[in-house]
């Protein structure tokens, strides 16, 4: 479709009725209060009713909350300053459709196709690991087991165009395994103050095998946003006019 990307899940059998959707540059941006009109004419034009979307207010946070229905989320009638916060949207009700805005941060959809619940988080640096607020809350409501669960990892900015400092690089790397973090010999050479490429990618990887997500369950679109134009990136497009993008999952 002209304007978003789709997504289908691994190993769910339901491709056709199961969308991840992410909004792309050419439609402009997407931030749920500021750009309110601009995703109702998108939602519209994919057959998405408005009032059926759920979105929070986003604080760079690891907080999941759950969507019994869009109301409490809706965000017509609401401002940012008492609009429930946190990174994350998960609901078992198929008429709800959770959201997210991202850039450069990566969009993450999460499916179980067996206690039939489904999601999606905003894992950015200081995000990372709200993957494992999901599964756990997910197993209290819905009594969900790691193995069933189905993981999209959504484009987001790569290692190729991600560079870190020192102190950051060393967290993700005791966090989320060494193999997140490589060291840029020509950027350390040159006595650059970010050094270390780090693959977010790898971070949650790293972590969804820990919480015991199969690999043949996980998902990679392998998309960077900082490097292909059709994508809003904070790092291409510089902090104070980059265009946030919508994500969302939906039962058609």
């Amino acid at each position: 479709m002209n304007g978003v990307h789709t997504y289908a899940f691994p190993g769910t059998g339901v491709p056709s009725r199961l969308e991840c959707g992410l909004s792309l540059a050419v439609n402009g941006p997407m931030r749920p209060w500021a750009d309110g009109d601009n995703r109702a004419r998108l939602f519209r034009s994919l057959g998405i009713d408005p009032s059926s979307v759920a979105a929070l207010s986003q604080i760079h946070s690891r907080i999941v909350r759950v969507a019994e229905s869009a109301e409490p989320f809706a965000v017509n009638g609401s401002s940012m300053d008492d609009h429930p916060q946190g990174d994350g949207l998960l609901t078992a009700n198929d008429a709800v459709v959770p959201t997210v805005t991202v850039a450069d941060c990566m969009p993450l959809w999460l499916y179980d196709p067996e206690a039939r619940w489904y999601g999606v988080l905003h894992s950015g640096w200081r995000g990372t690991g709200i993957l494992r607020t999901a599964v756990e809350l997910a197993a209290d409501e819905w009594g969900a087991k790691p193995e069933n669960i189905r993981v999209i990892m959504g484009p987001h900015i790569r290692s190729c165009c991600y560079t870190v400092d020192e102190e950051r690089a060393d967290y993700f790397r005791r966090a989320f395994g060494p193999d997140c973090v490589r060291l840029d010999p020509d950027r350390s050479a040159a006595g650059d103050s970010r050094p270390w490429r780090l693959s977010l990618a790898e971070a949650n990887r790293h972590l969804a095998g820990e919480l015991g997500i199969l690999e043949e369950h996980l998902r990679d679109t392998g998309e960077c946003t900082a490097c292909n134009t059709l994508f809003g990136s904070n790092r291409r497009e510089g902090a104070d006019s980059f265009t946030r993008m919508v994500a969302w999952i939906r039962w058609r």
